[in-house]
């Protein structure tokens, strides 16, 4: 009888929203700096009913990191209707095999390109019967002005947003070992015959090795150290600072591949009269979504942004018109002044900004949206893929995205309560040398809580 007695009070006392605050507040005060600002907020998905909100900040828009690629994907599902084909054109004539002109390779902003997409279109171009282009590869990337989007971090995750490119913008340099003494073995990817290689490495027969690669530029590679005869290729990857040229130069060495000579490459639009050759088809949007959200990438991200400004505003797409369209899009969601302020596509921008509150109802109310399910799905799933994989709380049903920057922590999504009922939640920490601290703690406290703890 005592027992029953005790978890009826128990029950009350987790259903009491005081109670679930006071309780999330002290649990959250052992994991955060005593000067972090934050806030958690989560709604009922049924009722839109607000079951648990605890915080320092619960009204400051605070920077949420790419937790804004929730609303770039929501966006972009709202307009349906974005084209990332990548478009090879050409002016002047064909005759006898020869193209007496240049070829044109427009960007859409799909920065998935690959090199196997690329070596296709060659092939496509050389069956129609071309053997030589007498003019240049003209890199067209003026769909999109990234200006205003330049990247304050290195390495191949920040590479620059752009309307051409290929593998997110990025170029490998891959090293396997050779017989000992001699050189390694060197490649890139995407090929690219104007990259240059200075090799002063060894191959060895020492079971470890220190080899390293450095970037000059984005055609200029220094490979030092030695590799191991055991050891499996390496490989390193760079963002690139001229995508759209590099992908050219990856298309006159696939071009020449398949028995099409073209000399150079330059950057330029396409001419007005220039006629459509071939074209790479885009990816389906939804699995750029999910590839974008599931694994957090800022360049896709950024393009997606830069590109819903150019199709409601006009080419080109620009930081300012992309502001415009995702504003448009959330006041459509009610929003209140000073509740969000959005500065790019994939949250690198400290302009960024998001109430808890709002983001919670934002991720609430675009459950009534007709494209919710491709929205959700989109998202990770908790403790078992992409940038939350490595989370403590592995539960399916907790579809999540987290947000991170030096000073921020951000993890929201959805989930499910007590009594496995769904929930919407965003849970936002600022605070300096936030990504030193093992935050993740944090945010698997949170979905613990709302799972074991909230009652509806």
């Amino acid at each position: 009888m005592l027992r029953i007695f005790f978890s009826f009070l128990l029950m009350l006392l987790l259903e009491n929203p005081a109670f679930a605050e006071e309780e999330l507040q002290v649990r959250l005060a052992e994991i955060l700096p005593r000067t972090a600002r934050w806030a958690v907020v989560a709604l009922d998905l049924k009722t839109g009913k607000e079951v648990a909100s605890a915080g320092s900040s619960l009204k400051e828009a605070l920077i949420p990191g790419s937790l804004v690629k929730l609303i770039t994907a929501g966006a972009v599902l709202e307009c349906d209707g974005l084209d990332l084909r990548t478009i090879i054109l050409h002016d002047g004539k064909i005759e006898d095999g020869i193209l007496y002109g240049s070829l044109y390779f427009r960007g859409q902003g799909n920065a998935f390109l690959s090199t196997a997409d690329i070596y296709a279109v060659a092939h496509t171009i050389a069956a129609k019967g071309i053997k030589r282009i007498t003019g240049n590869i003209i890199a067209d990337d003026s769909l999109l002005d990234p200006k205003g989007l330049e990247r304050s971090h290195t390495g191949p995750g920040y590479a620059p947003a752009g309307a051409l490119g290929a593998d997110l913008h990025t170029a490998a340099v891959i090293v396997s070992p050779a017989e000992p003494d001699r050189p390694p073995a060197i490649s890139v990817d995407p090929p690219n015959a104007a990259v240059r290689l200075a090799v002063e490495a060894r191959t060895t027969t020492a079971q470890t090795g220190n080899i390293r690669v450095t970037q000059i530029d984005d055609l200029a590679y220094r490979v030092t150290g030695n590799i191991s005869t055991g050891s499996r290729p390496l490989k390193w990857r760079f963002a690139l600072h001229e995508p759209a040229l590099y992908a050219s130069g990856a298309l006159r060495a696939a071009l020449n591949q398949a028995g099409v000579k073209v000399e150079n490459i330059g950057r330029g639009k396409t001419s007005k009269d220039a006629k459509t050759l071939a074209e790479i088809k885009g990816p389906d949007l939804r699995a750029l979504l999910r590839d974008v959200n599931v694994n957090s990438l800022n360049v896709e991200a950024d393009n997606l942004f830069l590109l819903l400004g150019a199709e409601k505003y006009g080419v080109p797409g620009t930081r300012e018109k992309g502001m415009r369209a995702v504003n448009d899009f959330l006041a459509t969601f009610g929003l209140r002044k000073g509740e969000a302020a959005i500065g790019d596509g994939s949250g690198l921008s400290i302009e960024n900004r998001l109430t808890a509150g709002f983001l919670t109802r934002y991720l609430y109310a675009v459950t009534k949206r007709p494209w919710f399910e491709s929205f959700r799905s989109s998202l990770p799933r908790a403790g078992i893929e992409g940038t939350v994989r490595d989370m403590g709380h592995k539960d399916e049903r907790f579809r999540v995205k987290s947000g991170r920057l030096e000073d921020v922590y951000a993890l929201a999504g959805y989930g499910v309560d007590a009594r496995g009922r769904e929930v919407a939640f965003a849970f936002m920490v600022n605070t300096p040398g936030a990504a030193v601290f093992n935050m993740d703690r944090s945010g698997d406290e949170v979905m613990k809580y709302l799972h074991t703890e909230v009652i509806q």
